[in-house]
């Protein structure tokens, strides 16, 4: 795998197996014109004086376990030496890179990438294949992935920042956030998977600054114990009881509203308080609605205050346990885009919150700050809310927590003075 062989084009052995004499090879070396160097036939290789002389063949291991020849041409033999000699040493230390392969448009390299990610929900790779589609493959569909370099890319992040990006909603300045995401994981996930299959030898993005990602607390809207009651009011006089039950469920447990309207009638336990959420409602690659795990994988029980009780057994009497618990009109799913628009939006008009930015996911956030405000501890609330882990809870939330050093103060030091009056 180490070897690089140096080959002459021109010329050959005869018929016996003999190779080029010594003045065939210095009347060639001596000829302005290769065509009219005396060097008899027998020896003169079909491309003899066609092209460059000297081809360099070399074997090196792909990805996928095997092996490919790769040649080189040069016209002079001390070029195709030093080759020879950088090559090998390249192969020998694991250093290699056939920089022809950086030649691979970065739309084709992002279709083979795409094509890995088996694991990706639905909803998330559709997320994927929209802003490649969007904001990805306008600027880079055509570039080879070896001509992509910091600079192009960090001129692309700016203009993506004051909006100047040539993408199909050219125009719109993008949200931080939203840039990570295109950038980092979405281009950025390709370009890595171009380094690994060894198309390009370093990361054009390992320098790259994108915009400082800032939180504030009105990034997340939080409805008052009041305004959600407002909602709920409103929400059963512009549809029925359920449609007023769901925005106080949503509200009053925190579960997702794809995880609430793909419960059944059999995940409720009212003798615990709580229901089982094992799945949720989501989309397809195609973008037709399915049921899928819940968001982290994992099936949990989320917990309902008892003054949900009454009106959730409504809702199961007399009903098959296979049944949607938040049912249509007609008895069957209650799909969430129609009932955003039929519902939600005309209740957020109602009752005075359309410029609050108040979205039917603010009642999951208005269940953590109500939970958090009532004593609720991290593992608690992770657990209620479904959180692969208690970091993404902290994350989220840790602005919600009361400051409490006062009190830990006074804990510590009740405990010193009662050990030491012992």
């Amino acid at each position: 795998m180490g070897k690089v062989i140096i080959d002459d084009r021109w010329l050959r052995c005869d018929k016996d197996g003999n190779p080029p004499d010594k003045r065939a090879k210095q009347a060639l070396a001596r000829a302005h014109d290769p065509l009219t160097a005396a060097v008899p036939d027998k020896w003169r290789a079909s491309d003899y004086g066609k092209g460059s002389r000297w081809r360099c063949r070399w074997y090196v291991l792909l990805p996928d376990g095997r092996r490919k020849q790769q040649t080189k041409k040069f016209r002079r033999l001390q070029d195709a030496e030093a080759f020879a000699a950088a090559t090998e040493d390249a192969l020998r230390s694991g250093k290699y890179h056939d920089a022809r392969q950086g030649n691979r448009p970065f739309g084709e390299v992002a279709s083979a990438w795409m094509g890995t990610k088996i694991d990706l929900r639905d909803s998330t790779y559709r997320r994927y294949e929209r802003e490649l589609r969007i904001h990805v493959l306008p600027r880079w569909g055509g570039v080879p992935v070896g001509r992509i370099d910091t600079e192009s890319v960090q001129q692309w992040v700016n203009s993506l920042h004051d909006g100047s990006a040539d993408t199909v909603e050219s125009g719109v300045p993008l949200a931080a956030r939203t840039i990570r995401n295109i950038v980092r994981v979405v281009f950025g996930g390709a370009m890595e998977y171009a380094r690994g299959m060894g198309y390009i030898v370093s990361d054009p993005l390992e320098r790259v600054v994108t915009p400082r990602i800032v939180r504030h607390d009105d990034d997340m809207v939080f409805l008052s114990i009041q305004e959600v009651e407002d909602l709920a009011d409103a929400a059963t006089e512009l549809g029925r009881d359920v449609d007023g039950l769901l925005v106080r469920f949503l509200a009053y447990t925190g579960v997702r509203v794809g995880e609430a309207t793909a419960l059944t009638v059999g995940d409720v336990d009212f003798a615990g308080g709580r229901v089982r959420v094992s799945k949720t409602w989501s989309v397809d690659r195609d973008g037709k609605a399915k049921l899928d795990a819940p968001k982290n994988g994992r099936a949990r029980w989320a917990a309902f205050p008892s003054f949900l009780l009454a009106d959730l057994a409504v809702l199961c009497d007399d009903v098959d346990e296979s049944s949607p618990l938040f049912r249509a009109a007609r008895g069957g799913t209650l799909w969430v885009p129609n009932w955003r628009s039929r519902v939600w939006t005309p209740a957020v008009r109602a009752v005075g919150l359309e410029d609050s930015g108040a979205s039917i996911h603010s009642l999951r956030h208005t269940y953590a700050s109500i939970a958090i405000a009532a004593g609720a501890d991290v593992k608690t609330l992770q657990a209620q809310l479904g959180h692969a882990s208690a970091t993404i809870t902290l994350d989220t939330y840790a602005g919600l927590w009361p400051e409490r050093l006062g009190e830990v103060a006074s804990a510590v030091d009740g405990v010193r003075a009662r050990v030491l009056s012992r």
